[in-house]
């Protein structure tokens, strides 16, 4: 019985594996996947996509970024003995600022030659000066804007730069690092503003990769894990019919949470549908889709109208279809030369 015990689940990603490799092949259908759910998420005409949630999967962005930051940093310091936070801060903002103000010329540009919905320039323009400065996240104090949803780059911006800093620089010793996290994720969660736990999914993220690190961790992790796919797909069920009622945010950071350890621990475990090449694909170009997709959404409601379901389908259906071409656009012309241009710079090349 004991035996049967230990024996690791079929699927399972060994503990050495795991440490061996950084690259978790199921991010990016994951991603792919969240950045769907996103699209519905605007599209309020039709009543299928707003018993999906679809808001609730940005979380699972914001989760992944905490767990690969951390990940990362904890893999660097057992290589070299230390973390390189200049060479970090300079590959994040060469993959994050370029298509982020090339997203903002592309939104000034259409709000002034085609009004996508009226008072949409006024609106961008009043908010401009926060999108140039980083700070999209305090744009939305009167109302939301045509580029609201850029808040998660200036949250994802700030993440970047404390917290490295804070956590891996001044604090060395790993126990006190999760006692730390911890004791932040506490206070963000009780002041229970919709930025401290947008800033709670980033820790949760983090709390992960501490967790993953250490042999017991990992244990404890592939054991929760340990389950077949329906379950973590009840769990979004669950959480789609709690969100029903209440906009619980804790709730959406612990399923977003487990469904990421989900995918890292038990890779083979729905991994053929997360590595189909175009999930792929899209999961890579995912960011700048992210960017992109609400002003291709505004301009299918010009054209098909947003008052009826018939209207938001084909308006999301366009959305999908335009954004999904300006993205593949945008990662050729802008992110991966950015990206590459920031690995030569962060290498001292």
């Amino acid at each position: 019985m004991r035996a049967k015990r230990l024996t690791r689940a079929v699927g399972e990603l060994p503990y050495q594996a795991y440490l061996a490799d950084s690259h978790r092949p199921g991010f990016d259908g994951l991603r792919a996947l969240g950045f769907l759910l996103v699209i519905t998420a605007h599209v309020p005409s039709v009543p299928l996509f707003g018993m999906l949630q679809g808001w609730s999967a940005v979380w699972i962005f914001l989760v992944i970024s905490g767990y690969l930051t951390a990940m990362l940093m904890m893999r660097e310091e057992k290589r070299s003995g230390r973390v390189a936070f200049g060479p970090f801060l300079v590959k994040r903002i060469f993959r994050i600022l370029p298509a982020y103000f090339m997203a903002i010329a592309i939104y000034w540009l259409a709000c002034l030659t085609l009004e996508p919905a009226p008072g949409d320039y006024e609106s961008f323009m009043e908010r401009l000066p926060y999108f140039l400065a980083l700070l999209p996240e305090y744009a939305n104090k009167e109302g939301f804007s045509i580029f609201t949803h850029s808040w998660t780059v200036g949250v994802e911006l700030k993440f970047y730069l404390f917290f490295p800093p804070v956590v891996f620089l001044l604090i060395r010793n790993a126990k006190a690092r999760v006692a730390v996290t911890a004791i932040v994720v506490v206070l963000l969660t009780a002041i229970d503003t919709f930025r401290s736990q947008s800033y709670c999914a980033l820790l949760f993220g983090v709390m992960l990769a501490f967790a993953l690190e250490t042999p017991r961790g990992y244990a404890v992790i592939a054991r929760l894990t340990q389950v077949p796919i329906v379950v973590p797909l009840a769990l979004i069920v669950a959480l789609f019919a709690l969100l029903h009622y209440v906009e619980q945010f804790t709730a959406v950071a612990l399923v977003a949470t487990y469904l990421v350890a989900y995918v890292i621990v038990q890779d083979a475990k729905g991994s053929r549908l997360l590595t189909w090449p175009p999930l792929v694909w899209l999961g890579q170009r995912s960011y700048g889709a992210y960017l992109l997709h609400f002003l291709a959404l505004r301009i299918g409601y010009m054209i098909f109208g947003s008052d009826t379901a018939a209207g938001g389908l084909m308006s999301a259906g366009f959305c999908l279809v335009a954004t999904v071409l300006a993205a593949g656009l945008m990662y050729w012309a802008i992110e991966r030369p950015a990206i590459e241009w920031g690995r030569q710079l962060a290498q001292g090349r």
